[in-house]
């Protein structure tokens, strides 16, 4: 169903771009004003599709809270910062 759909979007698509090229007996009914649609619309649609990603990014940006701070440091960074290695202390 899915194939099916798809060639025929395909071929509806190639007869609305390039009606002004096949003939008046094709596509008597579409002007090649109409016919310019079939370039600008989708890349009108491109545009915001990405407009609207950026936008939601930055809304999420916006409105998440900051993380809480940490009250003590984590185990590593202490160990790190004494140069105490956890196996040296076994020894």
């Amino acid at each position: 169903m899915i194939v099916l759909f798809s060639l025929i979007f395909m071929f509806g698509y190639f007869i609305w771009a390039f009606a002004p090229f096949l003939g008046p007996a094709i596509t008597a009914w579409i002007t090649p004003e109409l016919s310019e649609w079939a370039f600008k619309l989708p890349v009108v649609v491109a545009v915001y599709a990405i407009l609207v990603i950026i936008l939601w990014i930055g809304y999420t940006m916006a409105t998440t809270p900051p993380p809480m701070p940490l009250e003590r440091p984590l185990e590593i960074e202490r160990e790190e910062a004494s140069g105490i290695d956890e196996d040296k202390k076994e020894q």
